[in-house]
Formats: structure tokens, C-alpha cells, sequence
């Protein structure tokens, strides 16, 4: 079968982007994904809702990770939220709960375009395949870093 180079062409984006290496990145959430098209919505074992988040590098490369949306679970996303400029006292004091990112635009609206550093290193799991392991680095308040000019609005983002 020959390749379709038009096709390829007019696309927004190929299949799979480059992934990010092991080691100290820079990322932004660029994306949400709440299930898949064969499997329906993303779920653990123990039945409790998941979302992937693709984080990406000023390069373009990608790397995934799921996130499970439980009250014991929580505390990953919230890592990565306090890693990003989260209001986390505003959440809570508004009463947002993990699961309440199972709701496409909330979690749109309160998680893409955030950026954070992240130490990535990459884990064999028992089926064999090589998974992202997402480590947050919280910055120091007195060194923060500063904004670049294509930062978002910190106003654009509710929490």
C-alpha cells in the first residue's frame, strides 16, 4: 500500500509525536483525553474514572499519563495542579472533588495550558510496556520563574 503523502499533509498532526527523553522538563498540558474510541471512557480497575493528560515540550514531544479521579487517588492530580499555579485553597473552599474532572469542560477549563517542570522518567510495567512516570517539581516561591511572553493569563484559568 503506497502512502498517502497528501493525506499526511492536510493532517492536524501525525499519529504519535516524538517522545519526551527521560530527565528535567519544561511541559505544558496540551491536551485532556477522557476515553478512547474502541474502549469507551478511561476507568481503573477499581471502576473509578481516569483522564490522560499529554503534556508536551517547547520541541513538540509528547508524553502521557493517567490520572485516576478518586478521593485516594486525588492526591497525583493535585501534585500536578499545585505544580501548575493551582488556587488549591480556592478549590477547596469551592468544594472541587477529583472526580469533578471528569467533566470534559472542567477539566478543559481548569488543567490545558497549564505548565510546570516535571522530572519524567519512564517504568517497565508487568505487561512489558514502558509507561511515564509524570514527577512534578513544585517551584520555590522565592525563586520563581519568570513568565514568558506566551504564558496564558493566570485570570483565563479558574482555579
Amino acid at each position: 500500500m503506497a502512502y498517502d503523502w497528501e493525506k499526511a499533509a492536510t493532517q492536524e498532526g501525525g499519529d504519535y509525536a516524538e517522545r519526551i527523553p527521560a530527565g528535567v522538563h519544561d511541559v505544558e498540558i496540551r491536551r485532556v483525553l477522557f476515553g478512547s474510541k474502541k474502549g469507551g471512557a478511561f476507568r481503573s480497575r477499581d471502576g473509578d474514572p481516569q483522564i490522560m493528560l499529554i503534556f508536551t515540550d517547547r520541541e513538540g514531544r509528547e508524553v502521557s499519563q493517567m490520572v485516576t479521579l478518586s478521593d485516594k487517588a486525588g492526591w497525583v492530580l493535585a501534585r500536578l495542579l499545585s505544580a501548575a499555579g493551582a488556587d488549591m485553597k480556592r478549590m477547596k473552599a469551592d468544594g472541587v472533588l477529583p472526580r469533578d474532572f471528569a467533566n470534559q469542560e472542567f477539566a478543559r477549563a481548569n488543567i490545558v495550558g497549564r505548565r510546570l517542570s516535571v522530572d519524567l522518567k519512564y517504568k517497565r510495567g508487568g505487561d512489558g510496556k514502558e509507561y511515564a512516570d509524570v514527577t512534578p517539581i513544585r517551584a520555590r516561591p522565592a525563586a520563581a520563574a519568570p513568565a514568558a511572553e506566551d504564558d496564558l493569563d493566570p485570570e483565563s484559568i479558574p482555579y
